[in-house]
């Protein structure tokens, strides 16, 4: 019966041994994190195309840009950038466009037009525009 115990209590303690040794290899420590503040995500502005902000300038400020396409009114946004890159002033635009139009709201169309261009599709005459707005 000695014996009986003393294998018994052997094969307990084995038992306990192997449980202990094959739950060491599985635990995991929990390590104490200080809190933080985390930081919201930074949501970035979406990014506007030059024409889409042009269109959105000419069409709230010219009733008649309302009625024209917006292929054409692009293509007169880019005819403007084209004469100031070809070396033609403001005044010259501006003094031509007199010229052709024939009401007021040819007059705002065109101002918007001019305006708009030079503001978002060619912005690197918005100092000639600038220096022709402050001698208006």
């Amino acid at each position: 019966m000695k014996k009986t115990i003393t294998l018994a209590s052997a094969l307990v303690a084995i038992i306990v041994a192997l449980v202990f040794l094959s739950s060491c290899g599985t635990t995991t420590v929990v390590k104490e994190v200080p809190a933080t503040t985390i930081a919201p995500p930074i949501t970035q502005a979406p990014v506007i195309n030059k024409y889409d902000a042009y269109l959105e300038h000419v069409y709230n400020n010219s009733g008649q840009a309302n009625s024209m396409s917006k292929a054409k009114l692009i293509e007169y946004g880019d005819i403007i950038c084209s004469v100031l890159d070809q070396g033609k002033t403001i005044p010259w635009i501006v003094n031509y466009l007199s010229n052709g139009s024939n009401t007021q709201s040819d007059n705002e169309l065109y101002a918007s037009i001019v305006y708009g261009a030079i503001t978002y599709i060619c912005d690197e005459y918005k100092y000639a525009l600038n220096e022709y707005l402050a001698g208006v």
